[in-house]
C-alpha cells in the first residue's frame, strides 16, 4: 500500500477547512495534518510538520500578493507541492497556478473526487 499523503490546508474560512478535511480523508490515503487561516500560520505549520501537499487559498487576509507566500513556502519547505484553491473562474485559476508554478489547482466548488485527484496528482508531480 502506498504511503499516506500528508496535506496541510490554508484557508481563512473555517467551513472550507472542515469540508476539505472530510473530503480528503474519505478514502484513507490522504491525511490532513495541519490547517491554518493565514499565510504566516501556514509557514509555521509547514516548519513544524513535514507536509507533502499544501492546499493554498489564493485570497488570504495577510497575503496581498500570493507569489510572495509561494516563494516563502518553496524556500522553507521545498519538498511540499502546492495546489491552489479559489473561488475564481477556473480559467483564471489555471493561469494563476501557471504564473506561480504551482503543482496544481482546483476550484473550491470541485467535486470531492476531483479534489482528491488534484492532491494525488500534485504529489506525483512533486515526487517524480
Amino acid at each position: 500500500m502506498a504511503a499516506t499523503i500528508r496535506v496541510a490546508v490554508c484557508d481563512d474560512a473555517r467551513a472550507v477547512k472542515f469540508f476539505l478535511r472530510q473530503v480528503l480523508e474519505e478514502e484513507g490515503d490522504i491525511e490532513v495534518i495541519a490547517a491554518s487561516s493565514t499565510g504566516e500560520e501556514a509557514l509555521e505549520k509547514l516548519a513544524a510538520c513535514p507536509t507533502d501537499v499544501l492546499l493554498l487559498d489564493l485570497v488570504l487576509p495577510d497575503v496581498p500578493e500570493p507569489a510572495a507566500l509561494v516563494a516563502r513556502v518553496r524556500e522553507r519547505s521545498p519538498q511540499t507541492a502546492i495546489v491552489l484553491i479559489s473561488n475564481m473562474p477556473p480559467s483564471n485559476l489555471e493561469k494563476e497556478a501557471a504564473r506561480l508554478e504551482a503543482e496544481g489547482w482546483m476550484p473550491k466548488a470541485a467535486k470531492p473526487a476531483q479534489l482528491r485527484d488534484a492532491v494525488r496528482e500534485a504529489m506525483a508531480a512533486a515526487t517524480g
